[in-house]
């Protein structure tokens, strides 16, 4: 499978196609597990300018694991709120006040800087982007890619590798060589954004203020002065419509455009590639799925492909993950991808919904405190999970359930120190856990021995013993000292948990169920070649 063999010294065994915030991060996740990666990208430079601006919490808390969360809010607006006006009224909002998540809010920053930020530690980490290279073409086989580019340096070239991953958007060139369909639609309405610093704005700037009725118009803030301002249009204008200042008039009659930026127009989609792998080539971020932007998830989802798909890649290419691991990529997020595909869809009827009635509906449903808390929750993208997949298991936890991304908990005091659950799970590899409750010490201890000889088989997991009251006086055990893992988890008697290395939960069982974790590990990583990551 890995294929070591099939390139030269110097080569990378990964090529990324496309160097854009999922490609990027991409990268970084295969860099950090000892992978060399090439990562080309067809234009001479980083793009100045694009459409992306939110980064929703899910993705924060992926960044989180990376060590870069703090780095992008420096440079971003936080966004608590949401709120719906028409003619001046405000008729609904929402807010993320009780998300469950270190990151409970909305992060505004533009994907110039996004992409700014993943190519710094990119670099950090030792890697190069290589720009003005264009991908050609590819010729796979069972072993290998063989890859065809044109550079400004070399011109046409053919390299080797052992796999190919297409992240270089809508119009993916690596997704067309390989021959894969791209279902759905084509929306004919035509959008607009421009960036703009707003005077006589004084509404809040941690705050989304939409208007839905036609014509459409989201001001988003941007950073720390400037306003993003989307808008549905029938003729492209070189200038601002006018119909785009009359809506923000209706809700501040004085404001005004300082410095406003060109419009950028441009047609939506709602599209989703037939298969995210065929061979040894891989699609991920705009090349796999397009959705409507109304919602904003299009490069989140993106990042959390390439979240998803770099721990599996990485374990591959080192020769310790199994086919069926890599092969879950695609049950996986193509699964998960189509549900936002179809979010954006029913969104989108709502708004181009000529009747009114789509909008009454959503503002009724606004009008609850349900309502507020799923469209919020929605928003996150944390509920986002895999409970049909194969590298999951059917569990007995009454907490979070198996196939989930894992909540924080914070309490844990270890020999070092106090730390989090999201700080301990930020290592490459998976992580076991063993949750004592409340069994006397001695029992728990004779749990873990017994567990020790399993794991041994699959270097570099982590193994950490918890308990709910006893002090942690030993290098791989804590104290769950107010008890909100137990609880999280769901767990009142010693339980054993296995945690991807995405931070999902994909085993839970009885610490006695000795084989059931050998064979959930097994069916995951090849034992006894190393680490699994």
């Amino acid at each position: 499978m890995a294929g070591e063999d099939t390139f030269q010294t110097g080569e990378s065994p990964v090529m990324v196609v496309g160097a854009g915030p999922t490609g990027l991060l991409l990268a970084i996740e295969l860099l950090r597990r000892g992978v060399a990666v090439r990562l080309i990208d067809r234009l001479p430079k980083p793009v100045e300018w694009s459409q992306a601006i939110f980064i929703k919490q899910r993705t924060i808390e992926i960044l989180a694991s990376l060590g870069l969360a703090e780095r992008f809010i420096a440079e971003g607006q936080w966004v608590r709120r949401v709120t719906f006006h028409s003619e001046g009224r405000q008729l609904a909002a929402y807010e993320f006040k009780n998300i469950d998540s270190p990151f409970q809010n909305m992060l505004s920053i533009s994907e110039s800087d996004t992409i700014h930020l993943l190519t710094e530690r990119f670099i950090e980490l030792g890697g190069r982007v290589e720009y003005a290279t264009e991908f050609v073409g590819l010729a796979q086989d069972a072993d290998g890619v063989d890859v065809t580019v044109r550079s400004t340096d070399e011109g046409v070239t053919t390299r080797r590798a052992a796999w190919v991953v297409g992240t270089d958007g809508y119009h993916s060139a690596v997704r067309e060589a390989i021959g894969d369909d791209f279902d759905g639609r084509n929306y004919p309405e035509l959008w607009g954004v421009f960036d703009t610093r707003l005077t006589e704005w004084p509404r809040a700037r941690d705050t989304v203020h939409a208007q839905l009725d036609t014509p459409l118009v989201l001001p988003f803030p941007l950073g720390a002065d400037r306003w993003r301002i989307y808008f549905r249009t029938d003729v492209a204008e070189p200038g601002v419509p006018e119909p785009v200042m009359a809506r923000l008039r209706a809700l501040e009659p004085d404001v005004g455009l300082a410095d406003p930026q060109p419009p950028q127009y441009f047609h939506s989609h709602s599209k989703l590639a037939r298969t995210f792998q065929i061979g040894r080539v891989l699609l991920a971020g705009d090349a796999a799925h397009a959705s409507n932007p109304i919602q904003g998830h299009g490069m989140n989802a993106g990042i959390q492909d390439a979240h998803n798909l770099g721990w599996k890649l990485a374990a591959v290419v080192n020769g310790r993950g199994t086919e069926a691991l890599l092969a879950s990529y695609d049950a996986e997020r193509r699964a998960v991808d189509g549900e936002i595909v179809h979010a954006g869809d029913e969104a989108y009827a709502w708004i181009t919904d000529a009747t009114g009635e789509g909008l009454a509906e959503l503002y009724t449903f606004l009008s609850t405190s349900e309502g507020r808390a799923v469209a919020a929750m929605a928003e996150t993208e944390i509920g986002l999970c895999y409970p049909q997949s194969p590298m999951v298991c059917e569990g007995m936890s009454e907490g979070t359930a198996v196939g989930a991304r894992l909540g924080d908990a914070a309490g844990l005091l270890g020999p070092e120190g106090a730390t989090s659950l999201h700080q301990l799970l930020a290592h490459p590899g998976p992580t076991v856990l063993l949750l004592g409750a409340d069994a006397a010490p001695e029992t728990v201890r004779e749990m873990a021995a017994a567990i020790a000889p399993v794991l041994d088989g699959f270097d570099d997991i982590a193994f950490l013993t918890v308990t709910r009251g006893a002090p942690a006086i030993a290098s791989g055990t804590l104290e769950d000292s107010e008890g909100l893992l137990h609880k999280r988890l769901g767990v009142d008697a010693p339980t054993l948990v296995v945690i991807r290395p995405d931070g999902f939960v994909s085993l839970c069982c009885a610490p006695g169920e000795l084989e059931r974790l050998a064979t959930h590990l097994g069916r995951m990583y090849r034992a006894g070649t190393g680490q699994p990551g």
